[in-house]
């Protein structure tokens, strides 16, 4: 337990220092941070590790859980965290969880009082910055910056990270932690999407930063011109090029038709309103479609499309335990309670049957069996999307058609929630409490791809067809400039300067930024190339 006193700003850039550490360091296995109060710009840094709360009742709730069943194990004498760790006791069990507060509160009092007065290796960490008085580890910061721990006798230059350092930071890594690294894995007709699964399909990695030219002057990528033809007329860099757009290869295009022969299948489903597979729908409003029996004024219908939704985006399904704790997550003893099965079998009901007579949400499932619930057979936008951006960039310059068809399957927002002001109340709270927050990723993957689009058509000479594409990535709620600067370049091939400017200031807005040399570096590159047109 460690406690930060002095300076609030120098110790706020610290905490949020060690929160942007803490989410990429190469030395912990199953580490898990929670900041509150502190670090809401690093939203797009590592969510896998980092989850960010405004207020502290939930993350110091769970804390305090995890913290009550490690005292127990230790003071049973059962094990600690060293000893579960060298001898291989449950060790994700004792997996590292550490909790940084902004600022002390009556909450905390508790935890910091059993912190201290365990004397085990728990694996817990609570680091908070007050100025008030209680156990644990010292140090003061002071307006310099200079960091002092008594009872340890150090006094050193602490690491900060400014708050309007933090965005772009987190912004950047976020880009790099979605560079491709492996190489792909055909796509599963009838697997469901899920947060993590978006390198299905990426290029291998000796594409990466190489485009190849296989025809003169051509390269056989989904952006078959020369660089250089798309800086001279597209809001776009060399790396975006490379990376978004990599060049494939006849065993890739191959390996794109045989790995997932069914896509072109799929999607014909997916706009023929009399199928009969059922249809969720997540990139927008969420919605779902299906053959089975629910009325539309049925009250609890938005409750069973979030079922659906949950289930649907599990990519191994779940247990009656996990469904029951992510749906009710304010209720701990929920687990085995009849509300449980019933909304299983009303969601079962609705799902309805496929032309075999088989449900679509099949029974017999139970916890004593280690039996999961798992949807088959239904179509899932953002699966189609993936399958195929994956499909289109393996075709190469043939492939643009898959993108456009990815860009048609987009409504809004991900899991836009039009009847919930604030996400998490009132439902899909496990959005935000998986750690890998989908509707982000799937709102940067729908601008990798509306980029590219955009790019091929500025290319093209199609400005029309590059604003379309760039509106549909606005469309997802993105925050990034990358659909901004495309209507950029958009609004200068057609002549409408004015306009360009009016999204060149947006996005200087954005920003809070006077002047484009104080945008984000690939934004500022790709604006002073415009002025020198």
């Amino acid at each position: 337990m460690l406690r930060i006193a002095g300076d609030p700003q120098r110790a706020a850039d610290l905490l949020r220092y060690i929160a942007a550490e803490l989410a990429h360091n190469t030395w912990s296995e199953m580490l898990l941070v929670d900041a509150v109060g502190v670090g809401d710009e690093l939203s797009q840094l590592n969510p896998d590790r980092l989850r960010l709360h405004d207020s502290g009742d939930h993350a110091v709730t769970q804390f305090g859980r995890l913290l009550a069943d490690r005292r127990a194990a230790a003071t049973d004498g059962a094990t600690d965290a060293l000893r579960a760790r060298v001898d291989d006791i449950e060790p994700d069990a004792w997996a590292p969880r550490v909790l940084l507060l902004g600022d002390d509160s009556a909450e905390t009092l508790q935890l910091e009082d059993t912190l201290a007065g365990i004397g085990h290796r728990t694996g817990l960490a609570l680091v908070m910055a007050t100025n008030a008085g209680g156990p644990g580890l010292r140090a003061t910061i002071d307006d310099a910056g200079v960091l002092a721990v008594p009872e340890l006798g150090l006094e050193v230059v602490a690491h900060q990270m400014p708050i309007d350092e933090a965005a772009p930071l987190a912004q950047l890594l976020a880009h790099a932690a979605g560079l491709p690294d492996h190489a792909p894995s055909p796509g599963d007709a009838g697997s469901p999407v899920a947060a993590g699964h978006w390198g299905d399909g990426e290029p291998a990695d000796e594409t990466r930063g190489s485009r190849p030219q296989v025809v003169e002057g051509l390269v056989d990528s989904v952006l078959p011109l020369p660089d250089d033809a798309y800086l001279a007329t597209a809001a776009t860099t060399s790396p975006d090029v490379h990376v978004l757009a990599p060049a494939t290869t006849p065993a890739r295009r191959e390996a794109a038709a045989s790995g997932d022969p069914n896509l072109d299948r799929d999607l014909a489903h997916w706009n023929n309103p009399r199928s009969g597979r059922p249809k969720l729908t997540i990139l927008g409003p969420v919605r779902v479609e299906a053959q089975g029996r629910l009325p539309e004024r049925n009250p609890r219908r938005q409750f069973y499309t979030e079922v659906i939704a949950y289930l649907a985006t599990r990519p191994d399904g779940a247990t009656s335990e996990q469904y029951a704790t992510a749906l009710w997550p304010d209720e701990p003893d929920v687990i085995g309670k009849t509300k449980v099965r019933q909304s299983i079998s009303v969601v079962r009901t609705w799902l309805g049957t496929d032309e075999d007579g088989d449900a679509f949400l099949p029974s017999g499932l139970t916890a004593a069996a280690g039996g999961r619930y798992r949807i088959k057979g239904a179509l899932v936008d953002a699966d189609l999307f993936r399958r195929l951006r994956a499909r289109g960039l393996a075709r190469g310059a043939d492939g643009i058609t898959d993108l456009h068809a990815a860009l048609d399957l987009v409504r809004g927002r991900p899991f836009e929630l039009p009847d919930m002001r604030v996400r998490g109340v009132g439902g899909y709270g496990w959005l935000l409490d998986d750690g890998n927050r989908m509707d982000l990723e799937l709102a940067a993957v729908i601008v990798d791809v509306a980029h590219v689009v955009s790019t091929h058509h500025l290319g093209n000479g199609e400005p029309e067809r590059a604003i379309a594409a760039a509106q549909v990535a606005l469309r997802s709620g993105t925050y990034e400039d990358v659909p901004l600067l495309d209507l950029v370049a958009a609004c200068d091939a057609l002549g409408n300067s004015a306009e360009a400017d009016a999204f060149v200031a947006r996005i200087l807005a954005n920003h809070d930024a006077e002047v484009e040399e104080d945008l984000p570096p690939r934004t500022a590159e790709v604006l002073f190339r415009r002025s020198r047109r």
